[in-house]
């Protein structure tokens, strides 16, 4: 059975809620206790909703749900107090029976203790109507007047009677309530999984290799101590036409140019290395910055100044930029760049399709407006986006920064059409390169974003670690596993898995999925792994788990 879910198992969750449920209303009957099933559920969804582990337990946790949750989110009559702290009794003497807390959890002792010294804090808040969220306030009014829920009418004529004055309830606290909530809170994006960064050396070839880098280090140095610009900031038609030949640019653009602009390679190169800061105009003179010639013989530094300028030269989209096509209702794409960015670091570099991205800005612009308003953009609004997009993602890959390649697949291209809401969606696919993670990596964290590496879960329960590394590529999986082993002593490193492995179930695909990395890790302890492995893969009869008992190395005799 699992303990931790991600913020997309919600149907995988409600199903594990409710047989826990039922497993923990059976344990505590068996010992002589009540408990309410909806409260022991109410409590499993607080802890679901706090970080999806529901092994994982505090005091901070347990003191949050009595002082806090239980009041503002469940509707609770009078009678009904005593049965939440012994819901939270029930549960914790359940997982603890069953040695299911896991290992940062606090002891179960204490955990009882701060059940007790919370519950005086449940009945403070309780007492006072304006801890509840809006629903739980009309909950309580009703099931105080004996109104039934799940009758319409009769809800219907209870907010009558309220609105006429002849039911009392407390319009101080509505009120506070009814403005706390009138700016609902954002919810905090999933958090991004660990990576593998490439080292120093993967960094030097990737940059050195880079088709734009090359060209940006060309065109700096041919700038020299400076070459004339028009009023507007650009080349002139000779000049540019010297930097396309010298660089092998716009083959065929040279010979019907009549400006420096309708060479929209050199256009390209000139706007990104100005907006790298590797030349600057002026006094009408094109020239290098000063502080910039130490970077051309750095290639890791330069590459990573020619990246952080992509979103710069994006700013402009929508206007005369070289790319020069209108916004999505707004957004242009140096607006939209981080979406796709945050997108591909999450992927891990795996590839992502294009229309993702595309889905993502249309649903953003959405919530921008309060409305959905995507679909009336004019189809030439929606084709100079979608080239303007392309000419980005070129530069990107021309950078070395992505990898994009296209899927004809019948399977994807039902699916990218749905996402696109089209029936001729982009069949391209993008993921980021390791250079390309590193970068975006940097980026992150410049920003004050967490982003993990591998290693950064080594101190953590071994069901986060395989529920989180489920999805992610396969070697970053191996590693980090590997860094969980090794923050830990081999024995009890096998007595936490062989504690993990015993209820998990062979049937279930996703715990399938689980059940083959802890497994992984498990040879990695040393001693009789394969004995161990044997012993994890014995058939679990329905019902009540037996626990499965490991051997005398594995508990570290």
């Amino acid at each position: 059975m699992r303990l931790v879910f991600g913020p997309e198992d919600m149907e995988v969750y409600a199903a594990a809620r409710d047989r826990l449920r039922l497993h923990i209303v059976a344990w505590a009957r068996r010992r002589g206790v009540e408990v309410e099933p909806a409260l022991v559920a109410a409590a499993l969804d607080h802890k679901h909703g706090v970080d999806g582990r529901l092994g994982h337990w505090t005091r901070a946790h347990v003191a949050d749900a009595l002082a806090v949750w239980f009041p503002r989110t469940v509707a609770l009559r009078d009678e009904d107090r005593d049965g939440v702290p012994a819901a939270l009794h029930a549960l914790i003497g359940f997982l603890d029976e069953h040695d299911w807390l896991d290992p940062r959890s606090a002891p179960a002792a204490e955990l009882h203790a701060q059940v007790d010294g919370s519950t005086p804090a449940l009945h403070d808040a309780l007492d006072d109507e304006r801890n509840r969220d809006l629903g739980t306030f009309w909950a309580v009014q009703m099931l105080r007047h004996g109104v039934r829920t799940g009758d319409p009418l009769a809800v219907l004529r209870f907010l009558e009677q309220v609105e006429r004055g002849e039911l009392e309830i407390d319009r101080a606290a509505l009120a506070e309530i009814t403005s706390r909530q009138q700016e609902p809170a954002e919810a905090a994006p999933p958090p991004l999984p660990p990576v593998l960064l490439p080292g120093a050396a993967q960094l030097l070839a990737a940059a050195d290799s880079s088709p734009a880098l090359a060209r940006l280090r060309a065109f700096t140095r041919w700038v020299r101590a400076g070459r004339a610009v028009t009023r507007e900031g650009r080349l002139g038609l000779g000049d540019a036409r010297a930097v396309a030949e010298a660089l092998d640019l716009d083959h065929f653009s040279r010979g019907r140019a009549r400006a420096g602009d309708d060479l929209p390679e050199v256009a390209l190169l000139m706007t990104w290395a100005r907006e790298a800061r590797f030349v600057r105009v002026v006094n009408g003179r094109l020239v290098q910055v000063k502080s910039a010639a130490p970077l051309l013989s750095r290639p890791i530094e330069m590459w990573r100044r020619a990246f952080e300028a992509v979103g710069r030269i994006g700013e402009g989209f929508g206007g005369s930029n070289v790319f020069g096509a209108p916004s999505l209702f707004g957004m242009s794409l140096g607006e939209a760049l981080p979406i796709l960015l945050q997108q591909l670091y999450a992927a891990g570099g795996d590839a992502i399709p294009l229309e993702r991205f595309h889905r993502a800005v249309r649903d953003t612009v959405n919530r921008r407006m309060g409305c959905v308003v995507d679909d009336l953009a004019g189809d030439v609004e929606q084709r100079l986006w979608r080239r303007d997009v392309t000419a980005l993602l070129d530069a990107l890959e021309l950078l070395g920064a992505v990898h994009l390649s296209e899927s004809l697949d019948t399977d994807d291209h039902e699916e990218l059409a749905a996402l696109a809401g089209r029936d001729d969606p982009d069949p391209t696919w993008v993921a980021l390169t390791p250079i390309g993670l590193w970068a975006v990596h940097e980026v992150l964290v410049d920003d004050g974003v967490h982003a993990p590496l591998v290693g950064e879960l080594a101190d953590e329960d071994v069901e986060y670690v395989c529920v989180r590394m489920a999805r992610v590529r396969p070697e970053v999986a191996d590693a980090e596993l590997a860094a969980w082993v090794a923050a830990r002593p081999g024995r009890v490193a096998a007595q936490e898995l062989m504690r993990f492995l015993e209820r998990l179930e062979a049937h279930d695909p996703v715990e399938g999925r689980h059940r083959e990395l802890a497994l992984r890790a498990l040879a990695r302890t040393g001693g009789p792994a394969r004995e161990r492995s044997r012993r994890a893969h014995r058939p679990v009869s329905s019902g009540a788990q037996p626990r499965v008992e490991c051997d005398a190395r594995a508990r570290g005799r």
